[in-house]
């Protein structure tokens, strides 16, 4: 047995540990048996389909996360959340505002729409800008995987993640939760809910937090942290009751952050995994970002059923400036091939989008169930890079050290896309056990986009459509049973890439047809549920961005043909009264079966996803009074390997484990407790790509190292 493998069981032996001694806590099997006959595991409701049910009778992979669940698992985040979830993966990219996010198989491209949906409380995300937010005061989550465009529309081509926000409540309630850790890693937070008025009509939820850190990864140049961060965040609603019949809510949520990032590495492919190798650059690396949320709700219920109408406008704007080459060398001009390096970036990114939606749902309680919609979209995304000469190199240096005469070239580009979409679903109990689900979608999404310094010669628009069906069959075959087949059609609209010489102007619209088959089953006295689907997935011209090291832009390419297969399964066991233990597990096989940009690279997998990822987890609680209870839980994290460029398609990483943990005391009023992620302070690659600069070839970002601190959690 290889060093890798031994380090590889040895953590799990010693994350199967931690989970054990939880369970040696437990009462004895005897005592297990009795208290198993009064629980069960929660019974979560979801409401992927439109309407609320709950999660073992929804025919489809589901992972749902209840607000216990949220808070038990310490989830703040999107990141939180695909880590707990089968063939879903979050990896960070150079900036805040750019998560890279795969799922069943399926990549989000630098340039174009990530392969998910991204819903908040009816209202679907524009742009990646809008995801990477703290997630605060979550009633609920559900993540489904497999193609969604019938149900969310275009980008929903592997999946959505529903979020729903806790609503406005009649009695005045709040929690109030703060946190500390090492790097100076700060986090407060608070809500506050109640009744506006004394006959229960009006209603408000307002909240806010803010965190800080100084940073846990050196740049050893400037002898100061490269990951610090601090964010701000306000949001409130306020909810009308205006008739028995009709009711309105308003949302608004305002973030504002300051973040270092780009903290790559230089490397070469023989040295991608060594991580004594630190940060170097001279230029400190800045990322600003606003984020501004306001949205309406309107509700109108009817005998026939519930008609909702939605409007919400949303806008980023973002700041950047890094050390373009990530070194603290200075400028240098080759005269003959034209060419200079290193040099700073500045990037300016801003999207707004204005978003209306109406949605009429049918009863719930007949055969046969409905629901169309319609949905507008407009959108406008405005990016404009600058690069500079960095004359003076190994100085310390930051963006007010750079003046616009030191430009020496800018990339700009205007996009916009005005999208439209009809869509109709029905559910129809065929007989008490089988239910036939029908849904039909068409989405129409014009674009237009140029350059405002050359808009003529740069001017360029398309329409991209597409018709995406659903089709689930069901089959209830006893009251804990469900067996379930379908298929599904999704699409993300097509784009422009960044007008520059020698790159394709235009890319190509993907489609992805995805089949399913699973099963969900409750068993032991409702004291366990298992899950699991096998599934195919056909892509055409699959979105995927590489670096054009001759022009400096990103470029999308398309890649003709993937094919992915692969397989889930979940469980969750309420082990006894006090304990809670769940696992879940994922494989993907993926290939590229058609790539005539690059037929070199037909037969590898596509990049960034992980061949597989499982996970373990157990939470306990041991009451020690009549107030209180000793709470403790641990998690194991695996993935598998992943690339990360088409440039270095051999250049992989290394299955990754993470461990995570906690302890602390619980009582109806408060939590404090102690927390500790990567347990082991496992490296891996965070994300790498071919540069080319003729020394280190590589750019390298790590992952976060071990983190830890205590936290308390005030309910009132």
């Amino acid at each position: 047995m290889n060093h890798s493998h031994r380090q590889f069981f040895s953590k799990t032996i010693l994350a199967s540990a931690i989970s054990l001694s939880f369970i040696n806590i437990a009462h004895s099997a005897e005592e297990q048996q009795s208290s198993n006959a009064d629980t069960g595991i929660e019974r979560i409701e979801v409401s992927a389909r439109g309407r609320v049910e709950t999660l073992q009778n929804v025919p489809d992979s589901v992972t749902a996360f209840s607000g216990d669940m949220i808070q038990n698992q310490r989830i703040e985040n999107f990141r939180d959340v695909a880590d707990l979830t089968p063939n879903l993966s979050q990896l960070d990219n150079f900036r805040p505002g750019l998560a890279r996010i795969t799922i069943r198989g399926l990549i989000t491209p630098q340039v174009g729409d990530a392969p998910l949906a991204f819903v908040v409380d009816g209202v679907t995300a524009p742009d990646l800008e809008f995801i990477n937010q703290d997630l605060v005061d979550i009633e609920r989550i559900e993540v489904m995987r497999g193609a969604q465009g019938a149900l969310y529309g275009k980008g929903a081509i592997g999946g959505a993640v529903i979020v729903t926000t806790k609503k406005p409540t009649e009695e005045l309630e709040g929690t109030l939760k703060g946190s500390y850790g090492n790097g100076n890693t700060y986090n407060l937070n608070g809500v506050v809910s109640g009744a506006l008025n004394d006959d229960s009509s009006a209603f408000f939820r307002v909240g806010g937090y803010t965190k800080n850190s100084d940073g846990l990864i050196d740049n050893v140049f400037l002898d100061e942290q490269a990951d610090y961060f601090s964010e701000d965040s306000v949001f409130g609603q306020l909810e009308f009751e205006l008739t028995d019949d009709t009711s309105l809510n308003l949302r608004g949520r305002y973030t504002t952050s300051d973040a270092g990032f780009a903290y790559y590495q230089g490397v070469t492919e023989e040295t991608a995994e060594d991580f004594d190798i630190p940060t170097s650059q001279n230029i400190r690396n800045n990322d600003q970002r606003d984020v501004y949320e306001v949205s309406a709700k309107l509700t109108q219920h009817y005998d026939l059923g519930t008609f909702d109408l939605i409007t919400a406008y949303s806008s980023s704007e973002n700041n950047h400036f890094y050390d373009g080459d990530y070194s603290a060398d200075p400028t240098f001009i080759d005269e003959e091939d034209f060419f200079r390096a290193p040099f700073g970036t500045e990037g300016l990114f801003d999207v707004k989008s204005f978003t209306v939606e109406s949605r009429f749902t049918s009863q719930s309680d007949q055969p046969l169930r409905w629901a169309v919609s319609a949905f507008y979209q407009d959108k406008k995304r405005d990016n404009t890079i600058n690069f500079f000469d960095d004359f003076l190199g190994d100085v310390p240096l930051d963006r007010d050290d750079f003046t616009d005469d030191m430009i020496y070239l800018t990339i700009a580009d205007k996009n916009s896309s005005k999208a439209w979409a009809l869509s109709g679903q029905i559910n129809y109990d065929i007989t008490d056990k089988l239910e036939l689900t029908a849904a039909l979608r068409y989405d129409n999404d014009k674009r237009e986009s140029y350059d405002p310094n050359y808009p003529v010669d740069t001017f360029a628009e398309d329409t991209f459509s597409e018709w995406q069906p659903k089709f689930t069959l069901a089959y209830q075959m006893n009251q804990d049973l469900l067996l379930y087949t379908g298929y599904s059609k999704g699409f993300r609209s097509g784009g422009f890439n960044e007008p520059a010489e020698g790159i394709n102007r235009v890319f190509n619209q993907e489609v992805s047809d995805s089949y399913e088959a699973g099963f969900k089953t409750t068993l032991f006295s409702n004291t366990v549920t298992l899950n699991g689907a096998i599934f195919m997935i056909s892509q055409s011209d699959a979105q995927i961005t590489q670096f054009n090291v001759d022009s400096f832009t990103l470029e999308n390419l398309a890649i003709d043909k993937v094919e992915t297969k692969g397989a889930e399964v979940e469980l969750g066991w309420a082990a006894t009264e006090n304990l809670d233990v769940r696992f879940n597990a994922g494989i993907i096989d993926s290939e590229i079966k058609e790539f005539s940009d690059r037929p070199e690279l037909e037969g590898y997998s596509q990049v960034w996803v992980p061949e597989y990822s499982y996970t373990l987890s157990a939470n306990h609680f041991f009451p020690i009074g009549a107030n209180w209870s000793i709470v403790s839980r641990a998690d194991i994290q695996v993935q598998g390997p992943q690339y990360f460029d088409i440039e270095i398609p051999d250049v992989t990483s290394s299955t990754f484990t993470s461990i995570n943990a906690g302890v602390g005391l619980q009582s109806d009023d408060w939590t404090v407790q102690l927390y500790v992620n990567n347990l082991t302070d496992e490296r891996t690659i965070e994300d790498i790509f071919f540069y080319g600069d003729g020394v280190t070839d590589l750019a390298r970002m790590p992952n976060k190292p071990r983190t830890y601190g205590i936290e308390a959690i005030y309910n009132f």
